[in-house]
């Protein structure tokens, strides 16, 4: 029994650990492409598009400064979003935003 206990405990160890990362969400840096002010949605450019969520618990900054989805979600901004995906949903908790020229 204690050598199972051993031998299972790396895979409990390396489970909870991926769980612990899917619940604080990814990240991705890229340039806004499109915002759906009606929708509070961001088309954020990477590799390919993803259309980001937000929703009141979305925090947002402008430059580094606190700021608001109406101030801060601007096409051709560079972007770095904190988000966590659920099926094809991605509901950011975080959108960080650099002025276009900075």
């Amino acid at each position: 029994m204690p050598r199972t206990v051993r031998l299972l405990t790396p895979v409990f160890v390396a489970i909870f650990a991926s769980l612990a990362v899917a619940a604080e969400g990814q990240t991705k840096n890229g340039v806004i492409k499109s915002v759906d002010e009606k929708a509070k949605t961001i088309t954020v450019t990477v590799a390919r598009d993803l259309v980001i969520t937000t929703d009141d618990k979305t925090t947002f900054t402008l430059d580094g400064k606190a700021s608001t989805f109406a101030d801060a979600a601007k096409a051709e901004c560079k972007v770095t979003v904190t988000y966590v995906k659920s099926g094809e949903n991605r509901l950011a908790s975080k959108i960080e935003v650099t002025s276009k020229g900075k």
